[in-house]
């Protein structure tokens, strides 16, 4: 073939390839380009000739690497295979495979560069795809348990992670349902409401007990997403399954500690009442029985035979009331050595006289504890429900009326509630109106008192405590707080405690001292007020307090029923601001992860009941280190109240406690007392001159 066939020849196959085909000369000058470049760029062969393809392709999405790849082999005379983002006449970017190399004349002459491109956009776009799937799968493998099912329930695919939490391999579980890892913990109405939601296309999310092949249970928080095919119809179930068996054992601690007595292993007081608004507020309950009990002289007998015998007779006793009573019955441990029963339906007064009586009897039978021949005397107080009281603290207080009745009759007996025995009322409605007196003429005051911190010994705050005097004689406020909060009264005392406790923290402020945090107990009532939180920020201003030094102390009963919502807006205001939240009493009401998670609370106090018995009580002990270590696992600090001797403050400071507070310390001080607590220089203000 002549010279002239073959060059005609090559501009032919040139014409009609895919690939597009550009020639510049030695200098890097277009000189042709063939029509499949033409229709990939969009430019014309004239628009071309004569420059330089990266003056008129490149842009700013083109990197430097690329362009610096092809400088230097076309400086070096060499060969490149590059990726280039370069830009079509009407601006669109697209990403073109291109193959340059050199072309030599006979004598080794450099001529041209020729320059196969082609669009690989796509190409690159399909494979970065896949490669961020897989490495979302990956981080998906690494985190998750996966699972994908068929339409049907029938799993097709299970991650490793799935295999190694349930103990089977995916070839057990693949073609079967998720009814094998079925741990028979819910419902079928679970499961029913399930499928309904997912067949209709929707996620599901909630958390499923499960068991593993070695029978073990485990929990997931488990979230079915429905995937969907071209025409809308569900081809597959995505399950994602995050392993949350710990949090719900803490939970469930935290359960145990909130709503069963450890002693018995009993209801405790927030359960039974808890029960017992449930039956008051049942239009269908028939009524029933509330019985409150205690043992007569359950101080002198842990005094003459110690401590040890008085914690056997208590769980004799819960083991006797339940053994009596019948299963649809409630009996509860209310605090040392009170406890109560909640019997449903007993008939008319004669028959619940007699299953009072036959109660009574099997109570004080005699019992043999720790190798001890032991007569109990027990006394006990009855009410019926609704027709004494309607609501739970109504039949609380008449239980706790006809029992006082029984011990002031001789104790050792029982006494149905007398509605013509008014004592207990009658001090109530005193107290309502000492209440009353007090906030009409500013009767209320304050203490404050410190606690500090375990490790250094240095102080750390006040606690604001409400003082109430009636004629001369302190009224505890276990007796005034309870009252006004039923009375709807706390949000007038709160702001008068508040005014008093605000003021004297700015003037230990002004006097140069350093009074650190002030704590300050609100009642789930004051949340409800419109201006609070606003009322709150004003006080911390004008007295010149740090929001960070404010501590708002709320009690775990605070945090639910129908104040939750109003509590959980006011206190993530506060904190927004820098205000700290503490839980008070810490596990004598309803508790969980959730709550604590939801009011973000700062602290948490243990209660004054699990201290008293700290040196003596194994159980109290358990329950202190179960609660210090939880509240680490939270990372939350601790405060210990009603500490009271120095081997309580080394066995909490080991425990890993942060704060205590007590008489050990320092009994709540008036201002003047606090003052001098800080700074032992300052003298009472009668002694200056």
């Amino acid at each position: 073939m002549s010279e002239p066939n073959r060059v005609l020849l090559g501009k032919l196959v040139a014409d009609h390839v895919l690939e597009g085909i550009v020639l510049t000369d030695a200098a890097g000058i277009v000189v042709w380009v063939n029509p499949a470049f033409q229709r990939l760029c969009g430019y014309s062969l004239e628009e071309l000739v004569g420059k330089r393809p990266g003056d008129v392709l490149q842009g700013e999405a083109t990197s430097p690497e690329s362009r610096q790849k092809i400088a230097r082999a076309i400086a070096d005379r060499t060969s490149v295979k590059v990726d280039v983002v370069n830009y079509s006449k009407a601006g669109s970017p697209y990403i073109s495979e291109i193959n340059l190399g050199p072309i030599f004349d006979d004598t080794g002459e450099l001529t041209h560069f020729v320059a196969a491109q082609r669009d690989v956009t796509l190409e690159r776009s399909l494979a970065q795809e896949s490669t961020d799937f897989k490495a979302y799968r990956r981080a998906l493998d690494l985190q998750a348990i996966v699972s994908v099912t068929d339409p049907r329930g029938k799993i097709t695919y299970v991650n490793p992670k799935f295999s190694a939490i349930s103990g089977y391999s995916s070839d057990e579980l693949v073609g079967k349902t998720h009814r094998v890892v079925n741990s028979g913990t819910h419902e079928k109405d679970f499961f029913r409401e399930m499928w309904q939601e997912i067949r209709a296309g929707k996620t599901w999310h909630n958390e499923v007990c499960n068991r593993t092949k070695a029978g073990e249970l485990y929990w997931v928080d488990t979230t079915i997403v429905p995937v969907h095919g071209p025409g809308g119809e569900i081809m597959r179930y995505v399950s994602t399954r995050y392993e949350v068996t710990e949090r719900k054992a803490i939970e469930e601690k935290l359960r145990q500690i909130a709503e069963v007595d450890a002693m018995t292993g009993l209801a405790n007081r927030a359960k039974f009442t808890d029960l017992l608004e449930v039956c008051l507020q049942d239009p269908e309950d028939g009524g029933g029985l509330v019985v409150m009990l205690d043992i007569d002289h359950f101080k002198d007998l842990n005094d003459s035979l110690g401590h040890h015998f008085g914690d056997l007779l208590l769980r004799e006793i819960g083991r006797r009331l339940t053994q009596t009573l019948a299963s649809d019955c409630v009996v509860a441990r209310l605090g040392g050595d009170e406890f109560a029963a909640l019997i449903p339906s007993p008939g008319g007064r004669p028959d619940a006289e007699e299953r009072i009586a036959e109660m009574h009897a099997a109570l004080c039978d005699t019992m043999t504890l720790s190798e001890t021949v032991y007569l109990p005397a027990v006394s006990m107080g009855v009410t019926r429900y609704p027709d004494d009281a309607e609501t739970v603290q109504g039949a609380m207080i008449n239980a706790d009326v006809a029992l006082y009745e029984a011990k002031r009759d001789g104790r050792n007996q029982w006494c149905f509630f007398d509605p013509q025995v008014r004592r207990r009322l009658e001090y109530r409605n005193h107290l309502k109106a000492v209440l009353l007196h007090a906030l009409d003429n500013d009767r209320f005051d304050i203490t404050l008192q410190p606690y500090c911190c375990v490790r250094t010994g240095a102080h750390r705050g006040f606690e604001v405590l409400a003082r109430l005097d009636h004629d001369g004689v302190p009224v505890p406020p276990d007796s005034f707080i309870p009252l006004a909060e039923e009375l709807g009264l706390m949000s007038r005392i709160g702001r008068i405690l508040r005014a008093k406790a605000f003021e004297a923290h700015g003037r230990m402020i002004e006097m140069g001292l350093r009074p650190r945090e002030l704590a300050i107990n609100v009642a789930a009532q004051e949340f409800r007020e419109p201006a609070f939180v606003e009322t709150l920020q004003a006080l911390l201003r004008e007295h010149h307090i740090s929001p960070g030094d404010l501590v708002i102390e709320i009690t775990e009963t605070a945090l639910i029923g129908r104040s939750t919502d109003t509590v959980a807006k006011a206190l993530h205001r506060l904190q927004r601001t820098g205000v700290q939240v503490a839980l008070d009493d810490f596990g004598t009401g309803f508790s969980s992860l959730s709550h604590l998670k939801d009011f973000s609370v700062n602290k948490i106090k243990i209660d004054k009941s699990f201290i008293g018995d700290l040196e003596d009580d194994e159980g109290d002990r358990a329950l202190v280190d179960g609660l210090i270590m939880l509240a680490g696992r939270l990372g939350l600090s601790v405060v210990a109240e009603g500490v009271e001797t120095v081997a309580q403050m080394k066995y909490l400071g080991v425990a890993g406690c942060h704060y205590l507070q007590g008489f050990a310390l320092s009994p709540p001080l008036s201002l003047e007392a606090a003052v001098r607590f800080l700074d032992p220089r300052h003298e009472p203000h009668h002694a200056a001159g």
